[in-house]
């Protein structure tokens, strides 16, 4: 599996936007992981490195070359997440739902006024 799989499928395990995997590394916008997603371009060291500090659950082994799991495994030493790190992580998870949830509002509302819309206009 290539670099550029893998990031994907890190992307797509964490559950998060390509965006807002690209903002985690300190991006403003995500043209630049688009690119190497799309095999445009490799990803450097540095972005490399930004990945493993941003996202430290992440296996540097799996990520680098493909080998073992994509995620330490908990017993791990290395894998040692701090509380602060889980709070940090809890906290993205909750902006992210709220979001969603504003977005999912803002649908609703939306097809409410068309069903209302519709009524009136028969």
């Amino acid at each position: 599996m290539t670099i550029h799989l893998r990031l994907q499928e890190l992307i797509d395990s964490l559950n998060i936007s390509v965006l807002e995997f690209a903002r985690q590394l300190g991006e403003h916008r995500g043209e630049k992981v688009y690119h190497i997603l799309h095999g445009r371009l490799k990803p450097r060291y540095d972005t490399l490195e930004k990945i493993l500090i941003a996202f430290p659950q992440v296996n540097g082994d799996w990520l680098l070359r493909g080998e073992g799991l994509m995620f330490k495994t908990l017993n791990s030493p290395s894998a040692a997440i701090t509380t602060e790190e889980r709070l940090r992580n809890v906290e993205f998870l909750l902006f992210q739902l709220n979001e969603r949830v504003a977005l999912l509002q803002q649908t609703n509302d939306q097809l409410l006024e068309e069903l209302k819309g519709e009524k009136g206009g028969k």
